[in-house]
């Protein structure tokens, strides 16, 4: 028969209708819907019966231009049903961020960072964009859509790395990443290290907090002292320590090779380590010095100075003291010299400050003989 509006609305449940316009096309009455359908075979011989959509919502005229596309698609061997099938159950970018967290994130040291920017920036735009169809365009507005100008930096190389992944997992075609080509936003490099001024302040307020919170102070002061990362004091242990020296297994930059991080004591910092009791757990037994810092820098009167600034203090004194760079990215534990040389800028200062004091000693010694009276 040939399909009709009046037919399909007169059909009792359990009927199925045929339409002689279209081969393969029909509707099925249910007791709540009628549905148009397809039936089809592909090249291959296999049978195929994809569900089009319920009448009225899609109209007759519509269903039969929607199935003669697809019966065009069949004879041009296609499978258009199965087409439809992996589009709906192509993995998304939340997909893509679970897996990311399993199988990459969840094994690296900034995890929790990673898991707050797929939290906050990555799922509430993107999470429910096909992997497969994301595209320069997208990446771009999303970059672009992040207010806070280094946190959309950062959010950009995740989303880079787990799309080089999902390539891996044959999520998307290789070398097809889009965040190849957006254009970062510039960054100003922080150079924020503490005055002779702020560190005999600094040096103050902990020391006014040494009975109440012993254990914080002596962590701090250990990064005063030794440049290291946070992540390295608060994690390392007593059996670490070797006379004057910590050797560390697990830390940033390990690497490959699973090479130690020495970590070198000045007497200073050997002082603080022997007032603490002996355990078999860390060196401080503190895993958030935070709020105590936030006391003391503000105490201080340097209250944008971060916890990691402490190491551009060090190195900012071993520059002073004569260390030359390479050793100084030695103590903090650089693995290349390209991060090293982010340092730098110490050196200038360094040499701008030498400059100045050989200068002024030079003038003094030019006018101080105009000055002197002939005897």
């Amino acid at each position: 028969m040939t399909l009709t509006p009046a037919a399909i609305k007169a059909a009792q449940p359990g009927d199925e209708l045929r339409d002689h316009v279209v081969p393969g096309l029909h509707v099925r009455v249910f007791p709540a819907s009628r549905s148009f359908y397809l039936y089809y075979r592909t090249k291959g011989g296999r049978r195929r019966k994809p569900k089009l959509g319920d009448w009225p919502t899609l109209t007759l005229p519509r269903a039969r231009t929607l199935a003669k596309n697809m019966l065009d698609a069949v004879a041009a061997g296609g499978d258009p049903s199965r087409a439809r099938q992996e589009e709906r159950t192509a993995p998304t970018v939340g997909d893509l961020c679970d897996r990311y967290m399993r199988e990459h994130g969840d094994k690296k040291k900034s995890a929790k960072d990673d898991a707050r920017i797929i939290r906050l920036y990555v799922r509430p735009k993107l999470g429910r964009e096909r992997v497969a169809d994301l595209t320069y365009d997208d990446i771009a507005a999303w970059h672009k859509g992040i207010r806070a100008k280094v946190q959309a930096n950062r959010a950009l190389a995740l989303m880079s790395k787990a799309l080089n992944l999902a390539e891996r997992w044959h999520w998307r075609p290789m070398n097809s990443n889009p965040c190849a080509a957006v254009e970062r936003n510039q960054e100003r490099r922080r150079r924020r290290y503490a005055t002779a001024e702020e560190a005999a302040a600094i040096a103050q307020a902990l020391d006014a907090r040494r009975k109440t919170s012993p254990h914080v102070v002596a962590l701090l002061y250990l990064l005063i002292y030794t440049g290291a990362r946070l992540s390295e004091i608060v994690n390392a242990r007593w059996s670490d320590l070797r006379g004057d020296t910590l050797i560390l297994r697990d830390h940033k930059t390990a690497g490959k090779t699973g090479d130690a991080r020495v970590i070198h004591l000045p007497p200073q910092a050997v002082a603080e380590l022997d007032a603490l009791p002996r355990t078999s757990g860390t060196l401080t037994g503190i895993a958030n010095p935070h709020k105590l810092w936030e006391a003391v820098r503000r105490e201080a009167g340097c209250p944008d100075l971060r916890i990691h600034d402490l190491r551009h203090s060090f190195a900012s004194a071993a520059l002073a003291a004569g260390v030359e760079l390479s050793q100084i990215g030695e103590l903090l534990g650089h693995r290349s010299a390209q991060t090293t040389k982010g340092y730098a800028h110490l050196m200038d200062e360094a040499g701008r400050a030498s400059a100045t004091a050989a200068g002024n000693l030079i003038a003094a010694r030019l006018t101080g003989p105009r000055n002197q009276t002939p005897t």
